[in-house]
């Protein structure tokens, strides 16, 4: 998964079409082409507000979507079970609870379509959701962020991270908002409305801001409390702040962009963050010696530090994606001892991830992986084995299976005859299987083998390690490499990774359902259809299991905005030091 803050003005048109038919739309539709840089926040509610709820829509959707989750959402069944100690979410019968949504009473469709969305987050399964282009496409941004740091006594502060419309109140701290402390405010919207992490101390960092790397630059991140995509309750927000002891009360509006704003509304959020210790060679005393596009490699003082910002190459051609590769080999034989900063990293391809942990530690399996077995799922793996397109998810090809390291010789085998006992019932999965690496790997480079043992590295991150970064880092705690984890609350250690499910699909990529279970365009819906194992415990699903940091790390006024200084501190975890 990957944030991407401008994909979605591409569906800007689309979405008020939708509602061209109501007059009450016709200005933010006027507006918008018009070309001015805001929307009006109260024009767009009105908008919202003029399509009432419809109860036959809301069953069709709530059935298509309990189908589709029913035939694929391999996390369904476990779901139901209570969290283990570390997690903070809600167990729950995911299927009942969509039912119960139909018994409420709803005004305006949105706040029904809002109200799936929401309850599909409490999987807190980054992989899995279920948004509205009607109702999701806008972004409501307050141009204000805010981050988290513990001073010397010990003591927790929200304080302003960034501020476009008033630069003066940056570093100033946030005592109220809305007249609740600050802390319990964000604490409260990372535990009910941040879907990433399964773990409270992960959602807390994701509601605020951090700086992330991408496309050559870093930027901000997160911020999930200021900016948005569901219609807030209310125009504003209120901030009391304490700047060097002066205490003022500011309030910020929530900014409807369009199209002709995106350059300069967006300006803090996607391009370059101009921080002072950060520039194209170095970041602090850390100086650049490879870049190698989706990572960098810098060295400061006697150590090096592999900073890995996604494993999603899909904006780029295949060969691009091997040049990559060859990059990221290059990066390492010019290293010893090293940090990998994986903070923010929202994960990518499961392949570059398993080339990844092939090329650090090459005689250790990735992890196997299953299916759920449904009839849905089995047509699907009939359909796909049958097919000429070796590599598919539903091909039992691209994989082998755990018990003998060795192909699979057909379509049945891979089904397999498994039954496990789920939130208690008994489900059906394929055989667990690891994914073929000679088709995986298939024109990637062949690494060389370097004399590294986990002794010579240390993992950090936020927890913001999603997916195939997940799938990286915690295969490498399983080998006893150590982890750090920055940011969260005060001496309470916490993930560091996130939902490391095996693959997830939109709805969009499973071609030829039932019309009984397809959504409207305007419906979009992702789901984790294969889980993932430990290798070390055979019977532990990775999606549920509680990876706590070895060690913790927290943010201050300069290390949140010099990621060098994590690493200085980081660094003293490498064994071999």
């Amino acid at each position: 998964m990957r944030l991407n803050y401008l994909t979605s003005f591409i569906f800007v048109l689309f979405a008020l079409s939708a509602h061209s038919r109501t007059n009450e739309c016709q200005k933010a539709i006027d507006d918008y082409n018009s070309g001015v840089e805001y929307i009006n926040y109260t024009d767009v509610k009105t908008c919202y507000e003029s399509n009432p709820f419809n109860q036959t829509n809301a069953n069709e959707t709530i059935e298509t979507v309990k189908e589709l989750l029913k035939g694929f959402y391999v996390l369904l069944d476990q779901a139901k079970e209570d969290p283990k100690s570390g997690f903070t979410f809600r167990a729950m019968d995911l299927i009942s609870e969509l039912d119960l949504l139909l018994k409420k009473n709803y005004s305006y469709e949105y706040q029904f379509m809002y109200a799936v969305e929401d309850l599909i987050a409490e999987m807190r399964d980054g992989h899995t959701a279920f948004s509205t282009t009607n109702y999701s496409t806008f972004y409501f941004y307050q141009e204000f962020s805010m981050y988290s740091v513990i001073k010397p006594d010990g003591t927790q502060q929200i304080k302003v991270f960034d501020d476009s419309i008033d630069p003066s109140t940056i570093d100033c701290q946030v005592i109220y908002i809305d007249g609740k402390p600050a802390i319990d405010v964000i604490t409260e919207f990372a535990r009910n409305h941040v879907q990433e992490s399964r773990d409270l101390s992960v959602r807390f960092n994701y509601a605020l801001a951090s700086l992330a790397f991408g496309v050559r630059d870093f930027r901000i991140f997160g911020q999930a409390f200021t900016l948005r995509t569901q219609l807030p309750t209310g125009s504003s927000t209120s901030y009391t702040l304490n700047c060097s002891d002066r205490i003022s009360n500011i309030t910020k509006a929530w900014r409807v962009p369009t199209g002709a704003s995106i350059k300069t509304f967006f300006a803090p959020i996607s391009s370059k963050y101009k921080s002072s210790y950060i520039n194209e060679t170095s970041v602090g005393n850390a100086s650049l010696i490879f870049d190698a596009i989706i990572s960098r490699f810098y060295v400061l003082q006697d150590f090096g530090i592999v900073l890995i910002s996604t494993e999603d190459t899909s904006n780029y051609t295949s060969n691009k994606t091997i040049r990559f590769l060859d990059d990221i080999i290059v990066g390492f034989t010019l290293l010893a001892d090293r940090v990998f900063d994986f903070s923010n990293n929202g994960g990518g391809f499961v392949a570059i991830a398993d080339f990844i942990v092939k090329l650090l530690f090459p005689s250790i399996a990735i992890f196997p992986e299953d299916i759920k077995v449904t009839d849905a799922t089995t047509a699907f793996i009939k359909e796909g084995s049958n097919a000429n397109d070796s590599g598919g998810l539903f091909d039992y090809r691209t994989y082998i299976t755990t018990k003998t390291n060795t192909s699979f010789n057909n379509v049945d085998e891979f089904i397999g005859n498994n039954t496990y006992i789920r939130g208690g019932t008994q489900v059906k999965y394929t055989t667990k299987a690891f994914r073929n690496e000679t088709i995986e790997f298939l024109n990637y480079p062949v690494p060389p083998k370097f004399p590294w043992t986990e002794e010579n590295f240390v993992i950090l991150t936020n927890g913001i390690c999603g997916s195939s970064c997940a799938l990286i880092v915690q295969r490498l705690a399983e080998v006893n490499v150590p982890t750090v984890s920055v940011g969260g609350f005060p001496n309470t250690r916490f993930s560091f990774a996130s939902f490391t499910g095996g693959t997830m699909v939109h709805i969009s990529n499973l071609n030829g359902l039932d019309s009984r279970l397809t959504l409207p365009k305007s419906l979009l819906l992702s789901f984790t259809i294969a889980e993932v194992y430990s290798v070390n415990n055979p019977d532990e699903v990775m999606d549920f299991s509680y990876g706590q940091a070895d060690y913790q790390l927290y943010y201050d006024e300069r290390s949140a905005r010099d990621p060098s200084s994590l690493w200085i501190q980081a660094e003293k975890y490498i064994k071999k030091r």
